[in-house]
């Protein structure tokens, strides 16, 4: 198969029985099939330049009649059974904005000043962050960041776990490797840091990521009881861990999670945002590709995680995008009038989770979108139109509105229920910690015009960047961080929400944009 890419033309094989997209994938060309490859999110387009392939069901979903006569297929259900020429002309991800802020600003670092150095690692479901630690100074010296490459197999983690559960296990651990390999060298040849004042790496991440890293059965992540393989403090060592010899016998410590659901990345987050210390009860959001949460203090915490599913990211929005230059990032609406703010004040390419929530509460504002979140009848059919891409109509569609429904209404409900099932109202939280990289961006404002959090908590919402690589920062910077992250998660307790009869009530009434 020739594969027109990127103004290079390359062969790769793809055997009899293998789709494009797992070809492509396998012969290192990264391609983000958000839905894992199920025909669902019409993301992985090619089109085919000579050769044929068969027209599926789902192609005629997202092309039309002259797209499909031009060659345009969705690569995971296109099965060559001839030699084709293809072109990939998917949406580039190099430069997808990766949040490495956390709390506050360290000042500046004097080179030269350390002497030793760990490096703390967030492997997130969406992207990635590896920051060098000067351990003599006790600030973060350099930041590396990238999209997380396993999204060649899914958006989220549920994704992911089918895939590793399809036989793929082995492809998602090389992937996990090579991509933190690629940043651990690069913040240490850059900063010309010697081999041997590395002291150790701690990597903080959720349940699904460890277990892929650690090329642990994903079998059990996905199926009840949902009895993960391991979520305890790792020690181990850079070879074993990351299959490469550059830092030889390093010590590598993955943080310990809470349960499957709630992982090292939250324990971290927990732990950044200083829940191990504080008597005022407080609570912890993080929303990224999966909605988890935590509310307590230094004596008691509960967690959970909400199915909020990928819109925050742009997932499941049929233009939606993650955090790309041209991803529409701000919406105003006057009258007929639309403006469209940008990342990176480019052409449009799409809309990413921010946008999602100004074009809907902006939509609410003009009565375009009713309580019950019907989209108007002018634009039920095609979508309210945003912006421009080329020759074609960005639009927000019902269906977008119904994704963005269910998921501030899952955060909503799983907020409620926490503080339920805590025994505190509004007024007893004092603050509420806003981690990840759409919540650091989004307008609380908007969000709170929406419904997804409460008018109540407004002014307590801190948005605090990425805890769970803060976290893996202050580990490594405290002697007593195994104590101390071992003693989170000893006082936390995960609240299941799936059979939580409030959580159900609260998810019902927080679906809706106001009273009908």
């Amino acid at each position: 198969m020739k594969v027109h890419i990127n103004n290079e033309i390359r062969e790769i094989d793809c055997p009899a029985g293998m789709n494009i997209l797992d070809a492509l994938v396998k012969a290192g060309v990264y391609f983000s099939a958000v839905c894992g490859g199920n025909g669902k999110c019409g993301k992985c387009k090619i089109r085919l330049l000579e050769g044929s392939l068969d027209i599926q069901q789902e192609d005629e979903k997202f092309f039309d009649k002259e797209e499909l006569e031009q060659g345009w297929r969705l690569s995971c259900l296109a099965y060559p059974k001839e030699e084709c020429t293809i072109a990939v002309t998917q949406n580039d991800e190099s430069d997808f904005e990766v949040l490495s802020e956390f709390g506050e600003k360290d000042g500046n670092v004097e080179k030269g000043q350390d002497t030793a150095f760990g490096i703390a690692i967030d492997i997130g479901t969406t992207t990635l962050a590896v920051s060098l630690v000067g351990l003599t100074q006790g600030k973060v010296v350099d930041t590396y960041t990238s999209i997380n490459q396993q999204r060649a197999y899914g958006a989220d983690v549920i994704a992911r776990i089918q895939a590793s559960n399809d036989g793929k296990t082995g492809e998602l651990k090389k992937s996990i490797q090579t991509d933190l390999v690629k940043g651990i060298r690069d913040v240490i040849g850059r900063n010309q840091v010697e081999v041997s004042l590395v002291k150790r790496i701690a990597i903080a991440g959720n349940t699904t990521m460890g277990h892929l890293l650690m090329g642990y059965s994903c079998e059990n992540l996905g199926i009840f009881p949902f009895t993960p393989v391991n979520i305890k403090r790792i020690e181990s060592d850079y070879v074993t861990v990351l299959g490469d010899d550059f830092l030889g016998d390093c010590p590598v410590i993955v943080l310990p999670g809470i349960s499957t659901f709630v992982g090292g990345d939250i324990t971290s987050g927990l732990f950044s945002c200083g829940f191990h210390e504080e008597n005022k009860v407080s609570m912890l959001v993080d929303l990224g590709t999966n909605g988890e949460m935590g509310i307590g203090n230094k004596d008691k915490i509960l967690v959970t995680s909400t199915a909020a599913g990928p819109a925050f990211e742009g997932g499941n929005i049929e233009w939606g995008t993650g955090s790309i230059k041209g991803a529409i990032c701000g919406v105003k609406l006057d009258g007929d009038q639309v403006t469209v703010r940008t990342i990176g004040d480019v052409a449009p390419v799409g809309i990413c989770g921010t946008g999602v929530i100004e074009t809907t509460s902006e939509l609410l504002k003009a009565e375009l979108i009713d309580a019950s979140g019907m989209l108007d009848e002018d634009f039920f059919d095609d979508g309210f139109p945003l912006a421009k891409c080329g020759d074609e109509e960005i639009v927000f569609t019902q269906k977008d509105v119904r994704e963005i429904q269910l998921a501030k209404s899952a955060v909503r409900a799983g907020m409620e229920t926490l503080m339920i099932h805590y025994g505190v109202n509004y007024d007893q939280i004092d603050k509420v910690f806003l981690a990840g990289g759409f919540g650091f961006k989004m307008d609380k404002s908007k969000a709170v015009e929406i419904g997804m959090f409460p008018e109540e908590l407004a002014e307590k919402i801190e948005a605090v960047g990425n805890s769970s690589l803060g976290g893996a920062v202050m580990y490594l910077l405290r002697e007593d961080g195994d104590e101390t992250l071992d003693g989170l998660v000893e006082r936390s307790e995960e609240i299941a929400l799936s059979t939580d009869p409030k959580f159900n009530e609260f998810y019902m009434e927080h679906m809706l944009f106001g009273e009908l």
